[in-house]
């Protein structure tokens, strides 16, 4: 049964794979500008723009990570999903014009607008390139364990692998592939989670209060409750909420999307389409995560591995057997794969174009 999820999965990251590629050679020679690499030339609407948001903010974590800590923690896990959704009006109403108005592909053409231009830049630099390295080094450490699952080969290449994937991607198709591996990746994430959510709430008759219930009546109301395991007291609640809020309000790669769409207008838009696919996608998670808590339980999801990472993926199989278990695995995997391509795009925003071209070359030389 394993080897049958397993090549059901295999088959689904290949159908993947070669849709992005394609994608990419699409993206490739229509890129010809700086403009084009960094930003898809401003040509990407509101609406594309809000799904590819939404595509390169939604990583491994708000699948695997979300669902796992809501089938062990119960009501409590939620707080990172709203904490994390709270951060997205800040982005719409405090971040995007000035943002779109001022600056031209990264968030230091903001700040080296009225300050010094090179300490500037070194300083919003080193914080940008910090925050992608922790953020591309979790992704990737999780992508190449699911590449090593799936085919068996070793740990370093499985990583060598998905790393020469995200290259191809960003070298070649910029923004422009990026944006849209990110809307593919987007629609089959939501897809999934929307279908998995029928599937478990098919069995409560459609009625998410009896789901909550059979988790109260199973595991005490404490699951119901807020405040009871993830958090220890409203400082603990506070201090979380704040860095969830305002951490997510400064994501490189989030930011550096304001500059896909043609104006301000666009770009408000888009957030505010992100903001609703988002939001959709964690109420999908809390059900998923309650599902699974009663249908797969607690310790059947930690003894799988992962650090309770596998609830999705063994609700999917419980629920849906092993083809949509396969998917799941599979969706998983182009979740971390388009982010992983996403903050590399960013990275190379910010070494090409605040280093090397305004730190070092005093504004000049911003070509491709």
């Amino acid at each position: 049964m394993q080897s049958q999820s397993s090549n059901i999965s295999i088959a689904f990251f290949f159908a993947f794979m070669a849709l992005t590629l394609a994608i990419t050679y699409w993206a490739a020679k229509r890129t010809k500008t700086t403009e084009t690499f960094f930003a898809a030339g401003g040509e990407i609407t509101a609406w594309q723009n809000g799904w590819a948001l939404a595509g390169d903010f939604l990583s491994a974590a708000a699948l695997l990570g979300i669902a796992g800590i809501v089938t062990s923690n119960g009501f409590d896990g939620m707080v990172y999903s709203i904490g994390w959704l709270v951060g997205w009006p800040i982005i719409l109403f405090l971040i995007v014009e000035p943002l779109r108005n001022v600056g031209k592909f990264t968030f230091a053409d903001v700040v080296a607008y009225r300050l010094s231009q090179k300490p500037v830049r070194s300083a919003a630099a080193i914080g940008t390139l910090a925050v992608i390295s922790f953020y591309l080094i979790a992704q990737m450490v999780a992508t190449g364990a699911l590449i090593k699952l799936l085919f068996g080969i070793p740990y370093s290449w499985s990583v060598i692998i998905v790393g020469t994937a995200m290259l191809i991607y960003v070298l070649f198709g910029g923004m422009l592939a990026t944006t849209w591996v990110q809307v593919v990746k987007a629609a089959l994430l939501m897809a999934g989670g929307a279908f998995l959510c029928i599937l478990v709430l098919a069995q409560f008759q459609m009625n998410p209060v009896r789901l909550f219930a059979a988790a109260a009546e199973r595991y005490g109301a404490k699951v119901l409750q807020p405040g009871s395991r993830v958090v220890s007291g409203q400082w603990d609640a506070i201090s979380l909420g704040l860095g969830l809020m305002f951490g997510t309000a400064a994501m490189p790669h989030i930011l550096m999307r304001v500059y896909t769409v043609k104006d301000v207008k666009a770009a408000r838009l888009s957030i505010l389409y992100a903001t609703g696919l988002i939001g959709a996608f964690h109420l999908m998670v809390f059900v998923i995560g309650f599902g699974a808590m009663v249908i797969v339980g607690p310790q059947a999801v930690l003894k799988a591995g992962g650090g309770g990472n596998m609830a999705a993926p063994l609700l999917a199989q419980a629920v849906g057997g092993n083809a949509f278990f396969g998917f799941i695995c599979a969706v998983a995997f182009a979740t971390m794969l388009a982010v992983v391509a996403g903050l590399t795009l960013s990275g190379v925003a910010t070494l090409c174009h605040d280093l090397w071209t305004n730190r070092h070359k005093g504004g000049e030389g911003d070509r491709v």
